[in-house]
């Protein structure tokens, strides 16, 4: 192998070697100029762009201005007017500072920078960049402030070019960054052009307006917006309803210092506070910016300044937490029913669909049952169904005014009879000689079908529907209920209120129960032994592949211990070895509230929804479940108008 001499690289390949780092793509020279014209202190900038960017790229401002005597060193590598001397390196307080950005975008390109001071009878001067070889800088025409073009974007770097996506794509990217770094700066207002055409703008308005265009138009009316800190540091921003929540963190935003940044710590702080709001896998939307003292953070850490590295993150950590969860927490979070949102069919939906019609139409017509009631000449009999069987009523616990379920309580539910239906119609018989147009006799009705509906704390009735929601009426219109949804959260939450307080009480079993076990099992088994022991559960290793339960909590009084032992050990082998003890709590107490609760089709009775409904006034997060479902939707008075196409709607 020979050895090539060492030798200092000329600053043509250098500032094409900083290019590869800070200019990835068109977008990334958006950020750079429009950052300089932050700095600059405008009040206006205008993008304009063409062809997603690889032929023209123009930032025009009204910022400062660049004097004639220091236009060439604007192209000079390292040389920048933000800082001084070392201590300002740790104390950022602008948008750029590395001074590298201009030097390496001429590199890459055809550039031309145009620059006009404030100073009284100045003009305008211009300077040329051809792939590093710059021009004297030469007097022109022109407003004040600073105007720079980029031509012809790595057209000598084909390899970097090649790459680049479609015209769309890439400006894609330029709009989404010209987006992010406006969103914090209300007081500038914005533009952007793409060949020719005006596509984005973004007047000087008020921050919370500013914030929203971000978002789209129907999350507008789910926001809740969020002002905390401390005397050094400012939490301010909008997040969204649970339900707003997306398979991406597409519409999550964090700034720091006015500076968009990406950093898990806030991210992760985020997704805790909606823990048991969401679903797993979801992200919440949310527009956070954090406010801090420029030495308790360094911005110095990634070429493009999209990652920070704070002094105290766990101060970050616990204050965009607790501002979250405690906005959340103090807000009606029910989303609201759309009765004009279908969810689109799938082509196996559609084909299925197609399929089912087809046999309905080629099967044989069902023959017509002997009507009950006489007909008129000339109309065709109508089949009656008939109503279903009385099924039995589900037992819902429904504890005493102590909070705990009594003997007594339990043998008067289990001595109960089957409830009967809230509601049963009976075909009625007429006599067959009656003539037409005389009244039928019918049997005498209560004076209202809903007397005997069990009641809200507000007074509204309340009835169960398909034997699995619950509809209740409201002041302002109506709720529908998940009646195992709601259940499953009442169950989570009295169940962190009792470990609170401590260990849940067990309750010995006669003869444990012997389950078989792997090796990993059984250590995961001895691993969360301290945290069973608080739950009330009473599980140990006995002897090789297997573990006996021999106690589990009387709250808890309906579930099957050993199978609810062999599903925590079969997912805690997969998903819960990582949790952290807060977490794995979490996780074990979903579990017991998910197996515990009323299910889909359990016919409930009156006193039982009674007693539903009243507990769901007295716990937090009621409108979702511990797994983040949505336990109540809200029809409101005036969506119900629109449906019906009432007068003035």
């Amino acid at each position: 192998m020979v050895r090539n001499p060492i030798q200092q690289l000329p600053p043509a390949l250098i500032n094409r070697i900083a290019a590869g780092e800070v200019i990835e793509r068109p977008a990334s020279v958006v950020k750079e100029l429009i950052e300089n014209a932050v700095d600059a202190g405008a009040t206006e900038i205008t993008v304009e762009v063409e062809d997603g960017g690889r032929e023209l790229i123009r930032v025009i401002d009204n910022g400062c201005g660049i004097p004639p005597g220091e236009l060439l060193l604007a192209f000079a590598s390292h040389a920048t007017s933000k800082l001084a001397c070392d201590e300002d390196l740790f104390r950022i307080g602008t948008m750029g500072f590395r001074g590298e950005a201009l030097a390496s975008i001429g590199s890459v390109s055809h550039a031309r920078i145009f620059s006009r001071t404030h100073e009284p009878n100045a003009i305008a001067w211009e300077v040329l960049n051809r792939g590093s070889t710059i021009s004297a800088p030469q007097a022109a025409a022109g407003n004040v402030g600073t105007t720079i073009e980029i031509r012809n974007l790595f057209f000598n770097v084909p390899a970097r070019r090649k790459f680049l996506k479609g015209t769309q794509t890439e400006y894609g990217y330029i709009s989404e960054q010209l987006l992010r770094t406006a969103l914090p700066m209300c007081e500038i207002a914005f533009k952007l052009f793409h060949n020719g055409r005006l596509s984005l703008d973004l007047p000087a308005t008020t921050p919370e307006r500013r914030w929203l265009a971000a978002w789209p138009s129907d999350f507008h009316e789910q926001r809740l917006p969020i002002d905390s800190g401390d005397a050094e540091i400012r939490l301010r921003g909008v997040i969204g309803l649970p339900e707003l929540a997306r398979p991406t963190a597409k519409y999550q935003h964090f700034f720091l210092n006015n500076r968009p940044i990406r950093d898990k710590f806030i991210q992760h702080a985020l997704r805790e506070s909606y823990r048991g709001l969401t679903e797993p896998g979801r992200h919440p939307a949310a527009i956070l910016l954090v406010t801090i003292p420029p030495q308790d953070v360094d911005v110095n850490v990634h070429p493009t300044k999209a990652e920070v590295r704070f002094k105290d993150s766990g101060r970050i950590h616990g204050l965009v937490m607790s501002t979250v969860r405690e906005r959340l927490l103090g807000s009606d979070l029910t989303p609201r029913a759309i009765p004009n949102a279908r969810p689109q069919a799938d082509d196996t939906q559609r084909n299925t669909m197609q399929q089912r019609l087809a046999d309905f139409f080629r099967a044989p017509a069902p023959a017509v049952s002997q009507p009950l009631l006489p007909m008129p000449a000339g109309l065709s009999p109508v089949v009656m169904r008939q109503p279903p069987a009385p099924t039995a009523a589900f037992s819902l616990s429904t504890p005493a005014a102590s909070g705990e379920l009594t003997d007594a309580h339990v043998a008067e539910r289990e001595a109960a009879p089957f409830a009967a239906p809230l509601s049963q119609t009976t075909p009625i018989q007429s006599p067959a000689d009656a003539p037409l147009g005389d009244a039928f006799p019918v049997e005498p009705q209560p004076a209202s079908p809903f007397a005997h509906l069990p009641t809200m704390s507000s007074g509204g009735k309340a009835l169960q529907l398909h034997n699995s929601y619950l509809i209740a009426q409201t002041d302002d219109g109506l709720v529908i209920i998940d009646q195992h949804a709601l259940h499953e959260r009442v169950i989570f939450e009295e169940l962190l209120t009792r470990i609170a307080r401590g260990p849940l009480e067990s309750q010995r079993l006669l003869i444990p129960i012997t389950l078989s076990a792997s090796s990993r099992q059984c250590e995961l088994l001895e691993q969360i032994q301290p945290l069973l022991g608080k739950l009330g559960i009473e599980a140990s290793v006995w002897g090789p592949g297997s573990v006996a339960v021999q106690g589990f909590p009387s709250f808890l009084h309906r579930l099957d211990p050993g199978e609810f032992i062999r599903e925590l050990l079969e997912k805690g082998e997969q998903e819960l070895l990582d949790l952290t003890e807060e977490q794995l709590l979490h996780e074990v107490l979903d579990m017991m509230s998910c197996k515990a609760a009323v299910k889909a089709g359990d016919p409930l009775s009156p006193d039982e929804i009674s007693a539903l409904l009243a507990r769901r006034e007295l716990v937090d997060r009621s409108s979702n479940c511990p797994h983040g479902r949505p336990t109540t939707l809200r029809l409101s008075l005036r969506d119900l108008e629109k449906q019906f196409k009432r007068t003035g709607f």
